[in-house]
């Protein structure tokens, strides 16, 4: 299984299971059998980086690893192992010693600048975090590396103490949850990286929020062409501190657009989009703020189509952390946007997933609304993030 995967197919009940952790998964990269294992805690941080300044907005993939406990002369990353090896799910089962982190991812990542003065901000977007333990044996008080039998750092009964290990209770994390519909008890549908599954028998949506399904508000943007394809994207009404922008109308005025502004543009609500799928950072970025300057209001259902649906994989609260980059792009005043963007906050007051038609052609998808292309092989990178 890959790290983003959420889905399982059991051979046993012959049911599709959604698993779930209490907290970021637990993985280790499993070694040889042997005595005095000890295993080392790594953050494995993965997502989109912007960093929006006065002039530009820059951006970036990022795929890291930092380590958990600040033991002296550990190696302060784990390369390309998390991504060249296997990993498996920590069980209360697996045998060795695993640390029990001391630092919290937060604590590890670069902090944003500080919010006074006209400064770079940094905003990660769909990060995906997870817990990496990688193998050391003990011998003659120093760890040694449990692949490369290199010492690498010393180990004395006082670091024992210091850093205590993991109780079965703490390795017992992942949980599964079998993916019937809670309305109609059919099975529900899904890729196995998906964070939304479907049910084409009451046409409903579901996401897994704690250790329950939740039904999700969808709808459909119709599509009138062949070859479709549906996208899904995040419709949200939001609340930003300090800047009137509720209606159209303020959107075009705050952007300065090239749009007349009427009365019916004063009552209109503005929402902000952002896709709910992973693609590189600029066209991320690129078309939140393409499709919330266009502001769509085409008619919508609420059927599930029978042309493919691509998994939404993005979370709704990275959309709404994303919704800073859209501003930032789209506002004409971006050294008094920039100022304030360290204060602002955000607050989500209605949401929606929307699916939007897409016509193939080729290598391209070709929003069927906008005349905007986008690349598929921007999706099958994405699918790797």
């Amino acid at each position: 299984m890959e790290e983003t995967d959420r889905l399982l197919d059991c051979t046993f009940c012959r049911i599709r299971l959604f698993i779930i952790s209490t907290g970021p998964f637990h993985y280790y990269i499993p070694a040889a059998a042997e005595d005095n294992l000890i295993y080392i805690p790594y953050w494995r941080i993965r997502g989109l980086a912007y960093t929006i300044g006065p002039l530009e907005t820059t951006n970036r993939y990022f795929d890291t690893s930092l380590k958990a406990i600040p033991l002296q002369g550990l190696t302060p990353s784990l390369g390309v192992r998390p991504q060249a090896m296997k990993l498996r799910f920590l069980t209360p089962d697996t045998p060795g010693q695993f640390l029990r982190p001391t630092m919290k991812a937060e604590e590890v990542l670069p902090q944003g600048s500080p919010s006074t003065g006209v400064r770079s901000h940094d905003i990660f977007i769909g990060d995906t975090v997870s817990l990496i333990y990688t193998p050391m044996v003990l011998k003659n008080d120093t760890l040694h590396d449990a692949f490369t039998r290199q010492p690498a750092v010393p180990w004395s009964e006082g670091d024992g103490k210091m850093y205590p290990v993991l109780n079965p209770a703490e390795r017992d994390r992942t949980r599964f949850i079998a993916t019937l519909c809670p309305h109609c008890g059919q099975d529900l549908q899904g890729t196995k990286d998906t964070l939304l599954l479907t049910c084409k028998n009451c046409q409903s949506m579901w996401s897994c929020e704690g250790t329950s399904l939740q039904s999700i508000p969808f709808a459909v943007m119709e599509g009138y062409g062949t070859n479709l394809h549906y996208l899904p994207f995040w419709r949200m009404k939001l609340r930003f501190d300090g800047i009137p922008l509720t209606s159209v109308a303020d959107l075009v005025r705050i952007a300065n657009l090239p749009r007349p502004v009427t009365p019916a543009l004063e009552e209109k609500q503005v929402f902000f989009w952002a896709p709910a799928f992973k693609i590189n950072p600029a066209l991320f970025l690129r078309w939140a703020r393409q499709i919330t300057i266009y502001q769509p209001d085409d008619d919508c259902v609420e059927t599930i189509p029978i042309q493919p649906l691509y998994p939404a994989t993005l979370p709704l609260k990275e959309a709404v952390e994303s919704a800073a980059l859209t501003l930032g792009g789209i506002v004409t005043d971006k050294r008094m946007f920039l100022t304030n963007l360290g204060r602002m906050q955000i607050k989500i007051e209605e949401s929606r997933l929307v699916y939007q038609p897409f016509v193939e052609r080729g290598r391209e998808l070709i929003h069927e609304k906008m005349k905007v292309v986008l690349d598929r092989n921007a999706l099958t990178f994405g699918a790797f993030m």
